[in-house]
């Protein structure tokens, strides 16, 4: 059976070549987001999270809408400054918008069951004959003494 080389190259095998282009694309794109707020009022300036280019396009991305259609007035102003950057001879520029990203509460909703319910569980698996649903009634109760535990801290 003939060798067949793995269809993956790991980063690691790349000459580093990858990584630095990468790293001067990084630098640009920082350059130009500077030149970019420099040349905008600092009420605007500073909701202009990030930019991007490609090609003759370049991206801007605003935390909200209002900021977004507040930047959209100086479509104008940008395109000058971008023409001026010596970065690049960019035609487009497209202001798109990013929300801020929401973190869910890790809210314990559940309501367990009282402290004297869960002795009363535990209580009667002491009492039960059958091994298999002693051992159960008996992790059921230690679960609820942990879960009232953890929850008033």
């Amino acid at each position: 059976m003939p060798y067949k080389p793995p269809p993956f190259k790991p980063t690691l095998s790349y000459e580093g070549k990858v990584l630095s282009d990468y790293k001067q694309q990084i630098n640009m794109q920082s350059k130009l987001l500077a030149s970019i707020r420099s040349s905008l009022p600092e009420r605007l300036a500073c909701h202009i999270l990030y930019c991007a280019f490609s090609e003759q396009k370049v991206s801007l991305y605003t935390d909200s809408a209002i900021w977004s259609s507040q930047l959209r007035f100086y479509h104008q102003v940008i395109l000058n400054t971008l023409l001026s950057s010596n970065l690049g001879s960019f035609q487009s520029l497209k202001i798109k918008v990013i929300p801020k990203s929401t973190t869910l509460e890790d809210k314990d909703n559940k309501i367990y069951p009282s402290t004297e319910n869960v002795n009363c569980i535990l209580g009667a698996a002491e009492q039960q004959t059958d091994d298999l649903l002693k051992n159960a009634l008996l992790n059921l109760g230690r679960t609820f003494q942990k879960k009232s535990r953890d929850t008033k801290k």
